[in-house]
C-alpha cells in the first residue's frame, strides 16, 4: 500500500521577500527619475515668456491727437511673440485697446531694442518714422484730457506696476513727449525709434515767430531731418496779400536739416501780406 504524503507548504524566508520589495522600489525610483529627466528635457511653453517684458518708455501726441505713438523697450531676448496680445490705454474715461496682428521679427533678437505703435500719419509727418504697428480703432488712442491719470501697457505683462506707464498730463505742443517708465514719466523732446533702429524727432510745422526787424518782416521756424539724420523735407513759405485770394504763392522753399530757419520779407513789398508754412 502506497502512502501518499501530504503536500508540503514551503514558505520563503522573510529576507527573500524583503529583497524583492527593495528591488521593486529601486526600479520604481529609477523609473520616476527617468520620467523626471524626460520632462525636464522637454522645452517649456514660451507663449507667456515671449511678450511680457516690454516696458512702455515713451508716449506722444500732437495737439489734436491725429499723430500719436507709444514706444516700448526690453532688455530681454526672445520677446517677439506679440501676435493676438493686447495693449490698452485705460483711465476714468474708459479703455482703448489695440490687438497686435503679427509678431516682431525673431532675428536679430529683442534685447536692447525698442518698437513703435503709432497712428498711420506717423510715417509721413516731418521728423516721423514708420511704426512697427499701426493703431486702429478709437482715435485718439491716448487720452488727452488733462488732470486725470491713465495707464498704458500690454495686458498680461509681468509686474504691471513697472511694465505699464502712468501719465496725467500728456504734452500737446507737438514737440514734447513723456519719457521714462512706470509713473516716472517726464517731458522731453520726442524721440521715436522703431524695431529696425530708425530714429528721428517730430517737428511741428508752424512759425516760431514773426516780427519787424528794421525794414524787413522776419519769420522763423524749426525744420526736421529725415530718418537717422538724413536730409529732411522741403519747407515752402507761401503768401497772399488778401485773405480772399483763392491761391497761395510760393515765397521761398528751404530744405529741412534739423535747424531753425529764418526768412525775411521787405516791408515795402506790400501794404499787407499773409504767410503760411507748408510741407508738401
Amino acid at each position: 500500500m502506497k502512502t501518499i504524503s501530504e503536500p508540503k507548504v514551503v514558505s520563503r524566508p522573510a529576507v527573500s521577500l524583503r529583497r524583492r520589495f527593495y528591488r521593486w522600489r529601486v526600479l520604481r525610483d529609477l523609473l520616476s527619475l527617468s520620467l523626471a529627466a524626460v520632462v525636464a528635457a522637454l522645452p517649456l511653453p514660451s507663449a507667456n515668456a515671449a511678450f511680457h517684458l516690454w516696458t512702455v518708455t515713451e508716449v506722444y501726441s500732437s495737439p489734436d491727437g491725429s499723430v500719436q505713438f507709444i514706444k516700448l523697450a526690453t532688455g530681454t531676448t526672445g520677446e517677439y511673440q506679440l501676435n493676438t496680445h493686447v495693449i490698452t490705454c485705460t483711465g476714468p474715461l474708459g479703455t482703448h485697446s489695440y490687438t497686435f496682428t503679427a509678431d516682431l521679427p525673431p532675428s536679430p533678437g529683442t534685447a536692447g531694442h525698442t518698437f513703435l505703435i503709432g497712428t498711420p500719419s506717423l510715417a509721413s509727418v516731418p521728423g516721423g518714422v514708420t511704426p512697427d504697428f499701426v493703431l486702429t480703432g478709437p482715435a485718439p488712442f491716448l487720452f488727452l484730457t488733462p488732470g486725470i491719470t491713465n495707464t498704458v501697457g500690454i495686458q498680461g505683462s509681468a509686474s504691471p506696476s513697472t511694465q505699464f506707464a502712468a501719465y496725467t498730463n500728456l504734452p500737446t505742443d507737438g514737440l514734447l513727449s513723456l519719457q521714462g517708465s512706470a509713473s516716472n514719466l517726464v517731458p522731453a523732446t520726442n524721440s521715436p525709434k522703431n524695431f529696425a533702429n530708425q530714429s528721428n524727432s517730430i517737428v511741428p510745422v508752424k512759425f516760431l515767430s514773426g516780427q519787424a526787424v528794421g525794414t524787413n518782416f522776419v519769420l522763423s521756424f524749426r525744420t526736421a531731418t529725415g530718418v537717422d539724420q538724413s536730409a529732411g523735407p522741403n519747407y515752402a513759405v507761401e503768401f497772399k496779400n488778401l485773405l480772399t485770394d483763392t491761391t497761395w504763392s510760393n515765397y521761398t522753399t528751404i530744405p529741412g536739416d534739423g535747424t531753425t530757419k529764418s526768412v525775411s520779407n521787405a516791408l515795402s513789398s506790400a501794404s499787407q501780406r499773409f504767410f503760411r508754412l507748408n510741407v508738401p
